[in-house]
């Protein structure tokens, strides 16, 4: 007697967030592309953000929790002002899953001799691991340590200047653990060659997110790279000199009305205290499931592609 063949059911995994693990229809509306603590680092460069009022930030997080806001992912590895002790209590306190990251950042955020840029990439590879199955480094000695959710690596403004050591080492750990990596790019640039790289290097391109791509707002670029199966990350809603009213919103239009929206995710992106309503006049954490989601219905933009863009693409990333 023939039977008829299994088909094969992927199971959704539990969204590791820095205060244990969540699931993914959980979250709700997620910025997928932040920083919400970010202490200062002898040695790196002058002009990096620094965001360590906790009080300030707190309160964001609470603006954003009563506006609808439910998650976000924040984008600061370890060595570059990254502390999953902090991360855990303002999480905690203001009832927001945050995701907490590992990998690398740009170089010139690090002090001059930080270990990882001269580590070989199965040493890159074994910390990444051991930061998303064990704990954060900050954290692996307190009673809960807290583990990241995700891997993120940040490219050079060339791909030589950018480290293959360090690129090599997190593909290797993305393909063992099978997560999400954000690439944050510079406006865009070498993200062709990263999904190639990261492909190349067994990482299936669904676990794949592209930030800052609305830097670069190549409509037809943007098609061929979601139908290659990577999520495309736009956060230059608050930026005036990336123009949004030319580029970003004609880009979501665009892609959503040729049927993308699933390949879309958004986010902003605000490292700076200026951005934020609580210390300074800026637009907020709140203003995406707010101001940005109504616009996106006043565009006609359907419920469900609102949905997708503001959480249900990064979750079904994060859970694989």
């Amino acid at each position: 007697m023939t039977g008829t063949p299994s088909i094969p059911v992927k199971i959704p995994r539990q969204v590791q967030s820095v205060l244990g693990e969540r699931s993914y229809d959980s979250l709700g509306i997620t910025d997928a592309h932040n920083h919400v603590w970010i202490e200062q680092v002898p040695g790196a460069d002058p002009a990096a953000p620094v965001l360590d009022h906790f009080d300030n930030i707190l309160e964001e997080l609470q603006a954003y929790r009563a506006e609808g806001g439910g998650s976000l992912l924040d984008c600061q590895p370890a060595g570059c002002g990254r502390n999953g002790r902090i991360l855990a209590q303002l999480s905690k306190k203001s009832m927001v899953n945050i995701i907490a990251c590992t990998g690398f950042h740009r170089r010139k955020y690090y002090p001059p001799d930080f270990w990882l840029f001269s580590a070989s990439p199965s040493r890159v590879a074994e910390f990444i691991l051991s930061e998303l199955n064990t704990a954060l480094e900050e954290t692996k000695d307190e009673p809960q340590p807290v583990r990241a959710g995700f891997i993120k690596v940040a490219l050079e403004s060339s791909w030589d200047a950018s480290s293959g050591i360090l690129l090599e080492g997190a593909a290797d750990a993305a393909r063992q653990a099978k997560t999400l990596v954000e690439i944050h790019t510079e406006k865009g640039e070498l993200a062709e060659k990263a999904v190639i790289y990261f492909d190349e290097h067994g990482v299936d391109p669904a676990k794949l997110v592209l930030c800052h791509m609305d830097k670069r707002p190549d409509i037809c670029l943007h098609k061929e790279l979601a139908r290659f199966g990577v999520l495309l990350e736009y956060d230059t809603f608050y930026r005036p000199k990336y123009e949004p009213e030319a580029n970003l919103w004609p880009l979501i239009e665009k892609m959503t009305g040729e049927g993308f929206s699933d390949h879309v995710v958004l986010a902003t992106d605000m490292a700076e205290y200026a951005m934020y309503s609580t210390y300074s006049k800026g637009p907020g954490l709140a203003s995406l499931p707010t101001k940005i989601k109504m616009r996106l219905t006043d565009m006609g933009i359907s419920e469900n592609s609102i949905q997708q863009m503001l959480g249900g693409n990064i979750a079904r990333c994060l859970a694989g």
